[in-house]
């Protein structure tokens, strides 16, 4: 199932909603498909990630779900007993519909697990990522500016051009021009992992338990 599909799907079976729970709904499964496509993944994978969408529809409808399934049934066949759909299939889960109560308490246990996750684990590692890359961008410039150093060198103390220094600080200024490349294209991965990783917080926030 691609995203239209998935998409399509869910706006058809969260039609009984209110148009603003449904337009929240919606907004968080298309940032999760935006969050996966940044991060490499197929919109097939996306969408087996989100789960079926019937399930995700039970979830969101609660009652709401078997009375919606109850009355379409009733306009295609009108003298069939409806009985069965007022009872669940043995051992088949039920769906209750979730309160404004359970939805806040969800949110803050989320929010809770992720500032332990944040402090513990993902901050701290985020931090020693960017000080390498600040380690890196200091040898960059260091051996960029090696050359010019040596010439200062030669100027106010020297007196005269020592070839071994000046081969040196060459060789120095390569690297450092080397290593200024690598520096900028671990800037914009290191970059897109931070941005990525906060979206996908904000994304835990807003989305419902499945």
């Amino acid at each position: 199932m691609n995203r239209l599909q998935f998409m399509n799907r869910m706006k058809e079976g969260l039609s009984p909603l209110e148009a603003q729970e449904r337009a929240e709904l919606l907004s968080d499964y298309e940032q999760h498909f935006e969050m996966g496509l940044s991060e490499g993944k197929s919109e097939k994978e996306i969408a087996v990630e989100l789960g079926n969408p019937e399930d995700l529809i039970k979830e969101a409808l609660g009652d709401r779900y078997f009375q919606d399934r109850k009355n379409l049934s009733q306009d295609r066949v009108h003298d069939e007993e409806q009985t069965t759909y007022n009872k669940s299939p043995q051992g088949s889960p039920s769906f209750p519909k979730e309160t404004s109560n359970q939805r806040t308490t969800s949110r803050f246990l989320r929010a809770t697990g992720l500032v332990f996750l944040n402090l513990l684990l993902a901050l701290p590692i985020l931090a020693t990522i960017w000080a390498l890359w600040v380690s890196l961008a200091g040898i960059s410039i260091s051996g960029i500016l090696a050359p010019a150093l040596a010439i200062l060198d030669f100027i106010f103390v020297q007196k005269q051009v020592v070839l071994p220094e000046l081969f040196v600080s060459l060789v120095f200024f390569g690297i450092g021009i080397l290593v200024g490349i690598f520096a900028l294209w671990l800037m914009k991965r290191i970059g897109r992992w931070t941005a990525g990783y906060f979206k996908w917080n904000q994304t835990v926030l807003k989305e419902k338990e499945n």
